[in-house]
């Protein structure tokens, strides 16, 4: 006996065939489901890091945009940024594009208002000339954008929570879901 010969049908292949195919597709697409559900579940532990190196960078400057206690408010040194950088002007300017995009806020609470107008405003995609005037005066200040992102986050927040018809120290009054 020199071997083993197996002789297939068309058929009987083509079964095989498509049946591997369905258990890969199928394994796949479960797989995929996983991977996007651990993605989603980690997406709190992105943004509490991003927080976290505002803070710190706002924190390590010798003169702080904002105060780092809630609910957050500007400093001096904060409100001149966002005037001297032109952040406020852009804000001003495209203000009713953003309390719009902040409207499904309004029956919320202030803590939520505030933590959609950081995420605004964190991503924000500015004109060429904007983006490159804001990184310039950051530089020229020795801030991050994030940290100027985020003074513009806040007066953006007080915007909307005027719009709303809510007051910046009812922040403190919402706890968030752990």
């Amino acid at each position: 006996m020199d071997g083993l010969l197996i002789q297939v049908s068309w058929e009987w292949a083509l079964g095989i065939f498509v049946s591997l195919s369905a258990a890969l597709v199928g394994i796949a697409w479960k797989g995929s489901a996983r991977f996007t559900a651990l993605e989603t579940s980690v997406e709190w532990i992105k943004t509490s890091l991003n927080d976290l190196k505002i803070n710190a960078e706002n924190n390590a400057s010798k003169t702080p945009g904002f105060i780092a206690h809630s609910p957050l408010n500007l400093t001096t040194a904060g409100e001149h940024w966002l005037v001297d950088s032109g952040l406020k002007e852009y804000i001003d300017t495209h203000q009713e594009r953003f309390l719009g995009a902040s409207e499904s806020k309004k029956e919320t609470n202030p803590y939520e208002v505030q933590q959609h107008a950081f995420a605004l405003l964190d991503q924000a995609v500015f004109e060429p000339a904007i983006d490159d005037a804001l990184k310039t005066f950051a530089f020229q200040q020795g801030i991050s954008m994030p940290v100027l992102r985020r003074v513009g986050g806040i007066y953006l927040r007080n915007l909307c929570l005027e719009r709303f018809g809510m007051n910046t120290d009812d922040i403190d009054k919402h706890t968030p879901a752990s």
